[in-house]
């Protein structure tokens, strides 16, 4: 038997002796996301390393050990949280099957608004009025009933366009739109509207877009941490704070006024 297989048998004798009934150690839950090769290197390497920090001691030698000690750790276990964030949800990968796209990226978010539930989908049903609550969206130009055309702040004083055609529209209840097949940036969305009584609207936004660069892009989104939902989040809370305080009607009014 190799050496490579003497490690590899190594490593499945920890894992399942920690699964075994009656053993000390107890079940993970956590799912293997490493393949066999993986685990070899991260098990030979963490243990040359901590070998290595041993022998050369001092805190330089402890950091060398922690960090062998980590990847030891990954290797016996067959699990890596950094690929386990990087890796797309089951959402993710529905998404990206059903529209087409190489990946997709998504975000979502819902939030309570004091309004009646007509007057809160009417806002957002005229979809001029969106660019006064979505981050990055300038404007939105409408072309008849179910066709717009949407212009967005890129990075660098760019701007990115496309038409976007209205796919699924239930008053009071559901908006969802998609990006047309040309589309600079193809993306898809939908907000769901629910009656909360006694209290206003409750509004469910959903967004999912085709990352540039495909699967490298979508983990390049999913590096950048929290931040697509927290955009997704302060949408909805623009929406709602603009909606109570009553500008859509302020506006409205100056609108009509200047006409």
């Amino acid at each position: 038997m190799s050496a490579i297989d003497q490690l590899s048998d190594f490593f499945s004798g920890l894992r399942s002796g920690a699964s075994r009934p009656g053993s000390h150690g107890k079940r993970s839950d956590i799912p293997l996301n490493l393949n066999r090769n993986e685990r070899l290197v991260s098990g030979a390497g963490g243990g040359a390393l901590v070998l290595a920090g041993l022998r050369r001691g001092g805190p330089a030698g402890a950091l060398i050990a922690l960090a062998g000690g980590a990847l030891l750790a990954r290797g016996i276990s067959g699990h890596c949280g950094l690929k386990a964030k990087l890796a797309p949800s089951t959402e993710e990968q529905l998404v990206a099957a059903e529209m087409g796209w190489d990946a997709a990226a998504t975000v979502g978010h819902t939030a309570i608004i004091q309004r009646p539930i007509a007057e809160v989908y009417a806002f957002c049903r005229d979809f001029r009025n969106l660019p006064q609550f979505m981050e990055h969206l300038k404007r939105v130009e409408i072309r008849d009933d179910r066709h717009s055309h949407w212009v967005i702040d890129a990075p660098f004083n760019q701007t990115l366009e496309w038409d976007t055609i209205i796919t699924e529209d239930r008053p009071n209840e559901r908006i969802a739109w998609e990006s047309d097949a040309s589309a600079s940036l193809r993306h898809a969305g939908w907000l769901q509207f629910s009656d909360v009584t006694g209290v206003g609207t409750e509004v469910q936004a959903f967004i999912a877009f085709e990352p540039p660069a495909g699967e490298v892009g979508r983990m390049v989104v999913k590096l950048w941490g929290d931040r697509p939902n927290a955009q997704a989040s302060g949408t909805l809370q623009r929406l709602k704070q603009f909606l109570e305080a009553g500008e859509h009607h302020a506006n409205a009014n100056a609108s009509v006024d200047g006409d």
